[in-house]
C-alpha cells in the first residue's frame, strides 16, 4: 500500500514538473492531432526569423537584379535595331517577372518546399499551420499579402512588435493565415492518419507518451514486446533509445522522438 502511494506521489510529482516546465518555457507549442497524437514544436525566435528574411530578401533581390540586367540588355538591343516600340514591352515584362519572382519565391518555399524558404532552411526554421500540418496555398497567400503590412513603416517594425506581443511569436500574416514559424529538427511531417488506425500504432503512441515515466528496465521490456508485433527483434548493440526510435519509425511517429531530442 505504501509502495503504491509512493509510486502515485512520484508520478504526480513528474506530471507537476512537466506542467511547470511547459509554463516556464512558453516557446514550446503543443499540437494534438484528431487521432490524439501529441507533438511539440519549439517556436522560432524573432532573431532567427529576422536573419532568415534577410537571406531571402537578398536572394530575391539578386534574382530581380539579374532580370533587370536582362531587361536592360534587351531594351538596348531593341533600340540598336531601331525597334524602340519594344522598349515599353520589355519594361512591362521586367515588372511582371519581378512580381512573379517575389511572390513565387515565398509561395514555392512555403507550399512546395515544406514551409522552408532558402532563408528559413539555412536558419533551421519553417512555417506550419497551427494544427501542425503543412502550409496550404491559400495560407501562404494570406500570410504573404499581409507581409506588406508587417513590413511597415520599415524593417518589419509592425511584424516584430506583433511577434513580441503574441504568445506564439506570430506576425500579423501568421495570425490571419493560422500559421506559426517553428524550429525545424529535420525532415518532419505529421504521420498519415490512415497509418494510425492500426492497433500496434496506437500502442506505440501510448508507449512513447508514457516512456518518460517508466524505469529503464520497463522501457526496454515494453519496447521489445511492441517490436515483436511488427515481426522484428532488437539488433545487437541496440539500446533502449534506438529501440524507441525504431518503433517510432514503424508507427510513423518519428517526429515525436525528434521533438523530444530537440527540446531535451
Amino acid at each position: 500500500m505504501l509502495a503504491s502511494s509512493e509510486r502515485h506521489r512520484r508520478t504526480a510529482s513528474r506530471r507537476g514538473a512537466l506542467m511547470s516546465d511547459e509554463h516556464e518555457h512558453p516557446s514550446t507549442l503543443m499540437v494534438e492531432t484528431p487521432e490524439a497524437v501529441a507533438f511539440s514544436y519549439q517556436l522560432a525566435g524573432v532573431g532567427s526569423r529576422g536573419a532568415a528574411i534577410v537571406i531571402d530578401t537578398v536572394l530575391v533581390g539578386l534574382i530581380v537584379l539579374v532580370e533587370g540586367g536582362v531587361a536592360a540588355l534587351l531594351a538596348t538591343l531593341a533600340e540598336a535595331l531601331g525597334a524602340t516600340v519594344a522598349t515599353p514591352w520589355v519594361l512591362a515584362a521586367f515588372v511582371a517577372a519581378a512580381f512573379v519572382t517575389y511572390w513565387g519565391y515565398f509561395l514555392f518555399g512555403e507550399v512546395v518546399r515544406g514551409g522552408r524558404t532558402p532563408g528559413k532552411r539555412r536558419l533551421g526554421i519553417r512555417v506550419v499551420r497551427d494544427d501542425g500540418g503543412p502550409v496550404r496555398f491559400t495560407d501562404s497567400v494570406i500570410r504573404n499579402v499581409l507581409r506588406i503590412v508587417d513590413m511597415l513603416p520599415g524593417y518589419y517594425a509592425v511584424g516584430i512588435v506583433a511577434a513580441l506581443l503574441s504568445k506564439s511569436g506570430k506576425r500579423l500574416g501568421d495570425m490571419a493565415a493560422g500559421t506559426v514559424v517553428v524550429r525545424d529538427p529535420g525532415e518532419f511531417a505529421l504521420p498519415d492518419p490512415k497509418t494510425l488506425l492500426r492497433p500496434e500504432h496506437a500502442l506505440v503512441s501510448e508507449y512513447l507518451e508514457r516512456r518518460p515515466q517508466l524505469t529503464p528496465g520497463a522501457r526496454w521490456q515494453v519496447a521489445v514486446e511492441l517490436l515483436s508485433l511488427y515481426g522484428e527483434e532488437p539488433q545487437p548493440g541496440w539500446d533502449e533509445p534506438v529501440l524507441a526510435g525504431r518503433l517510432a519509425d514503424l508507427a510513423g511517429l518519428r517526429g515525436r522522438i525528434d521533438a523530444e531530442h530537440s527540446s531535451g
